[in-house]
């Protein structure tokens, strides 16, 4: 999500089956008293909400836990030892270096803390970003870290560090998803994409592509207005 900011576009997405929100720090300008709304809302709406966060940082990454999300994007990652990181912010220990405080990450329940802490590393996925033709060449000794959950391409920032700025179908981009694909199968982690129009997925889920981050709250709005102005001018011949 980039633009809407109610609780009533979390339970219209949920309702039309998607199974995660994805809520945009990085591009755009939702704060934080607004994304705990919307985390909790995702949860009692039964969708699973994640947060991009804009950095790679302890307090960004675990602030965006604390709300109570389910996990975080990180975007720009390029080297195994900022895939380790992120995994130590999202963790609490013995797996990560993550502080135990807040309660909105339990849903404002009382929790023992030992169940609470072990849920909470089960839950807390951990998706990173491959948005470089430098991550792309050290995703072997990334995608090996304990701990990722996904590796998600981001197709613009990739395309232009390839190169080949939005051309998503050139043969040099499609070379570097299948390389991504097959690296990561290697280590059992699924790869993600990004895309604004449902039907490219068909290209790339036949390339391997298993966690779909399809259009935003921006983009499905613009869509729906668009198909119906066309009807309504093809109505009145304008």
């Amino acid at each position: 999500m980039e633009e809407v900011r109610t609780v009533g576009v979390v339970k219209y997405l949920a309702a039309a089956g998607h199974d995660f929100l994805w809520f945009d720090t990085e591009h755009n300008m939702l704060d934080w008293e607004t994304l705990l709304t919307l985390v909790q809302v995702s949860i009692m709406s039964d969708i699973v909400p994640l947060i991009r966060v804009t950095d790679l940082s302890y307090p960004l990454v675990a602030r965006a836990l604390d709300t109570g999300a389910y996990g975080v994007i990180i975007p720009r990652v390029e080297t195994r030892e900022e895939v380790e990181r992120a995994v130590s912010f999202a963790k609490y220990p013995p797996l990560g270096r993550r502080g135990a405080g807040g309660q909105a990450r339990n849903a404002y329940m009382t929790r023992d803390v030992r169940g609470a802490l072990e849920e909470g590393n089960a839950l807390s996925m951990v998706v990173v970003q491959i948005e470089s033709r430098e991550a792309v060449e050290r995703l072997d000794e990334m995608a090996s870290v304990p701990g990722v959950d996904v590796i998600c391409i981001g197709p613009q920032d990739l395309s232009i560090s390839l190169g080949v700025h939005g051309e998503f179908t050139n043969p040099v981009f499609l070379e570097s998803v299948a390389k991504i694909v097959e690296i990561s199968s290697r280590y059992n982690v699924p790869v993600g994409m990004v895309s604004r129009d449902a039907n490219s997925f068909k290209l790339w889920h036949e390339m391997g592509i298993r966690f779909l981050v399809c259009g935003s709250d921006g983009s499905l709005l613009l869509q729906a207005a668009k198909q119906d102005i066309a009807i309504l001018r093809g109505i009145t011949g304008e």
